[in-house]
């Protein structure tokens, strides 16, 4: 009787813990900068549908142990960065970004009604000539980027090609395509079948749900001056749709130069538990506007 007894509470415990915790993969990357702060980064992605939480090296702190996170949580529909050094957190949503986007116009409104008050004792030549600048390309004021057209620029966008060429990285066979921009090869992907990694099925469709999220944040903001401080092009985020397959080693280039080469290290399954897509516990949340 005793042994059953043990047994019941041993089993209770073993589906309670499968309850807190979810099987999830872990992809392991090492990023290779050739530019600006050269070295070596080492970082995860954990991915459990429709959640993700990234590794994000930040400048000089780009080692293990000193790097931001970015979590995306699908079953929120919201994006989560954490600053480790800082212990602090910023949320966006779609509750959070109408927040931003009703301080931004405030602050634009009370801005601009300043410079007019400026203008107003200049004379007609000097007056236009301040006018032109403003308009020309929206940085003036310190740079917040505010101008009378509040025209947003048009989004560069990514162009994918599939070149055919086909070579083994890391172990996996791989054909390689190439990102263009403005006619300039801006990433290199060397790309393998879906099925040649474990739990790839899971991030394309997670990746999918986190860019229908960031467009729809841009978005929200695509009428501030300067086109929004989350412009940017979908294709960037929402790869998949344009690649056959997982990439396995990716090389971002700028003005022709290498930037930086990233490779994906392993693979494993694991148990995830819920807390590991949320913010550490005693971290204080910010918010997204300047104070």
């Amino acid at each position: 009787m005793r042994f059953i007894n043990r047994l019941a509470i041993t089993s209770a415990a073993i589906i309670l813990a499968a309850m807190s915790a979810d099987a999830g993969v872990v992809f392991e990357v090492e990023t290779t900068y050739h530019s600006g702060s050269t070295g070596v980064d080492v970082s995860e992605m954990s991915v459990e549908k429709p959640n993700l939480k990234m590794e994000i090296a930040s400048g000089s702190r780009a080692s293990k142990g000193q790097q931001d996170t970015a979590i995306f949580r699908g079953d929120r529909r919201e994006m989560v960065v954490i600053n480790h050094e800082e212990q602090y957190y910023m949320v966006m949503d779609a509750e959070t970004m109408n927040q931003v986007m009703g301080d931004a116009a405030v602050q634009i409104d009370q801005a601009m009604k300043e410079v007019n008050k400026h203008l107003e004792g200049l004379d007609p030549a000097q007056r236009a000539m301040v006018e032109e600048l403003m308009k020309g390309n929206g940085q003036g004021l310190g740079g917040m980027g505010i101008s009378q057209t509040h025209t947003s620029p048009k989004r560069v966008k990514s162009d994918y090609r599939n070149t055919g060429e086909t070579a083994v990285k890391n172990g996996y066979p791989c054909v390689k395509y190439e990102v263009l921009r403005g006619g300039q090869i801006v990433r290199e992907l060397w790309v393998t079948d879906w099925d040649n990694v474990k739990g790839s099925g899971d991030i394309r469709d997670t990746f999918k749900e986190m860019a229908d999220f960031w467009e729809e944040m841009m978005e929200s903001t695509s009428q501030l001056p300067g086109g929004g401080f989350m412009s940017g092009d979908r294709n960037d985020i929402d790869i998949f749709t344009h690649i056959s397959g997982f990439p396995i080693v990716t090389r971002d280039f700028q003005d022709g130069e290498l930037e930086s080469e990233t490779v994906l290290k392993s693979v494993s399954e694991r148990t995830l538990d819920p807390d590991d897509f949320e913010p550490p516990s005693g971290y204080k949340r910010r918010t997204m506007m300047p104070q």
